[in-house]
């Protein structure tokens, strides 16, 4: 393949990439979803070994967060603080990709442990860049020496950037939902806390407008009661003691007095009291 040909292949991988990319952080939800995919694109378009996306963590330990072709026993020993005592630490501390094309001329383990998984010959580590800020690196790793070539940096470099912005999109994406939840809570609260007012509120006008009818009946009845009870008086002075209905009239009397005295507590309460 000569050389034109083959940078015409490798741009249209890129233009692939980078599509696929942009198609997971449009259609996937979660920050986990899209690392995953990305991984798994790679691992297909580049026909990688091993591949894994390593991001600091809030205790400053970089950890593995997604990744393909690792055993349980390298991802449980790989989370450490970066430092320039292994390939990934050095690559985050110093925003620089490394690739080495020969494992067995290294000097320092890649991570915790020198291979990656069995017969990793070839790898290389790019920073994950998101805003001026490195939050992570890019681990890709073959079976075979010499697997990546000086031309695969321009290309590394593009996606780790890519998997930066998909995080950073991702990220805000949580945070927007997160806000929306947040506020969902708010207002069925503030709702729930409206209907309880609203319930109150009509209670409140209930009681008044009984209130009011209470006050209408009670001045009609004392309306009432102060005839009766002036004729009931009357009558009880002209009925002698002696006379049998003496003791009726005594009663009408009486009776008037307490119907007055509770018609007369009604009209006295105040409307605020109601």
């Amino acid at each position: 393949m000569d050389s034109t040909a083959r940078q015409l292949k490798e741009a249209e991988q890129k233009i692939r990439i980078l599509q696929e990319i942009t198609r997971f952080v449009s259609s996937l939800l979660y920050v986990q979803h899209v690392l995953d995919a990305i991984v798994g694109l790679l691992v297909e378009e580049f026909k990688l070994d091993a591949c894994s996306i390593r991001l600091l963590d809030r205790n400053g330990n970089l950890r593995i967060r997604s990744h393909t072709g690792l055993s349980r026993a390298f991802i449980e020993q790989a989370t450490r603080k970066p430092t320039v005592d292994s390939y990934s630490g050095e690559c985050f501390l110093t925003g620089k990709i490394l690739i080495i094309n020969d494992s067995d001329e290294i000097n320092k383990p890649i991570s915790t442990t020198r291979t990656v998984c069995e017969n990793i010959r070839s790898f290389a580590v790019a920073p994950i860049i998101v805003e001026g800020e490195t939050i992570g690196v890019l681990v890709t790793s073959s079976r075979k020496k010499g697997y990546f070539h000086e031309r695969f940096n321009d290309v590394i470099t593009i996606i780790a950037n890519q998997i930066g912005i998909a995080i950073r999109i991702s990220q805000l994406y949580e945070e927007i939902n997160e806000l929306n939840r947040d506020l969902e809570k708010k207002v069925k609260e503030r709702t729930a806390e409206l209907e309880q007012k609203t319930s109150e509120l009509i209670e409140a006008e209930r009681l008044a407008a009984i209130g009011k009818m209470s006050q209408r009946i009670a001045h009609d009845c004392r309306n009432s009661l102060t005839v009766v009870g002036g004729l009931a008086r009357r009558l009880d002075d002209k009925t002698s003691s002696g006379d049998p209905g003496k003791e009726y009239t005594r009663i009408i009397v009486d009776e008037v007095k307490n119907l007055e005295r509770k018609v007369s507590s009604i009209i006295s309460i105040d409307k605020s009291d109601l």
